[in-house]
């Protein structure tokens, strides 16, 4: 019943915390702001700030370790694996400035898909009806990191399903080398003990920890090795801070 209880009251906020109080942000900055995308971007960080916030107080036995050097991160492209759909949303709250790559499909719901594609967000297909948006992220994204912004991707391209790291995708690591700008990788831990994948409540009663560490940095000048040289600098960064976490 616990774990029922919070559900409801995190879905209770997903969606009247949204039309209450965000959607009327959204479409005044939609009609008269200039910079829509960072306008969007901001009220998203606040929105997953909140329910964050919501869920630290009324799930007390869940605890969160995040490593305070994410919130400076400016300028970059930031790779994290990935172990639940509370991923995203944490690295939107703690990021200053973030857009990321959606499955397309989301950005046919309605609503959720005017937000994020609004927010400037990339879809994950490049061909069909998304070719022409996918053109014009792509396009400006070179400014946008320029102007301080993140860009984060899963590289593993879907959740782990046993915690362990799956091949990473190199696209990425592309689109750093191409723009000039520094790569972060995180690593995140037991968000799919709270949001278990395939399950719809949250396991809130449940005593978890919950962390996000930033556990290498890759400097432009680095950028210039091979793509596979890369991807394993990222991939010894990631299964190193898992082992260091499962010994502890």
């Amino acid at each position: 019943m616990f774990d029922l209880s919070v559900t409801f009251i995190c879905w209770l906020y997903f969606t009247l915390g949204f039309l209450f109080l965000f959607a009327p942000l959204y479409l005044w900055s939609s009609l008269f702001h200039k910079e829509k995308a960072r306008a969007f971007q901001r009220y998203n960080r606040l929105f997953y700030r909140f329910f964050f916030r919501i869920l630290h107080n009324i799930a007390p036995r869940q605890h969160w370790e995040i490593d305070a050097a994410i919130g400076s991160l400016r300028g970059s492209v930031i790779l994290c694996n990935h172990r639940s759909y509370l991923d995203p949303l944490l690295l939107i709250a703690h990021l200053y400035r973030a857009t990321t790559i959606v499955k397309s499909v989301f950005f046919t719901v309605p609503i959720f898909g005017w937000v994020i594609r609004t927010s400037g967000y990339l879809p994950a297909t490049a061909s069909g009806p998304f070719a022409a948006l996918m053109l014009t992220q792509m396009e400006s994204l070179p400014a946008y990191l320029a102007s301080g912004g993140n860009l984060f991707v899963f590289p593993e391209g879907t959740r782990s399903r046993d915690s362990r790291i799956a091949p990473l995708h190199q696209g990425a690591l592309k689109i750093a080398r191409q723009c000039r700008v520094p790569v972060h990788v995180l690593v995140v831990e037991n968000t799919d003990r709270l949001f278990t994948p395939g399950v719809f409540l949250f396991a809130a009663s449940q005593e978890n920890t919950i962390r996000l560490r930033l556990v290498e940095t890759i400097a432009v000048q680095d950028l210039q090795c091979s793509l596979s040289d890369l991807g394993q600098r990222v991939r010894r960064a990631m299964e190193g801070r898992q082992r260091e976490a499962e010994l502890a």
